[in-house]
């Protein structure tokens, strides 16, 4: 399922398409800017989102050979409900 589909959902139970778009886009928006702010979103019976910060490695570049050093990043993580996983 993606975001489109979300969207196609909504469509059919209560809402237009456009409220419908709006709707998902402002969940995602909230999202971010809850990791961004805290570095944690947490939805009861639905799971957390949390950051991760990924360390800076070494790769080869696979055409060169040459070693490629990769910065440390940020990564985001979800670890879902139980609840969720018993299809609750």
């Amino acid at each position: 399922m993606n975001k489109d589909d979300v969207i196609r959902h909504l469509t059919r139970r209560a809402l237009d398409r456009k409220q419908a778009k709006m709707a998902v886009d402002t969940v995602f928006e909230i999202i971010k800017h809850g990791l961004k702010r805290d570095g944690k979103v947490v939805i009861s019976n639905f799971g957390s989102f949390h950051l991760k910060t990924a360390r800076p490695v070494t790769r080869h570049n696979p055409k060169t050979g040459e070693k490629v050093q990769v910065p440390a990043k940020q990564k985001v993580r979800f670890k879902p409900s139980e609840n969720i996983l018993r299809g609750k």
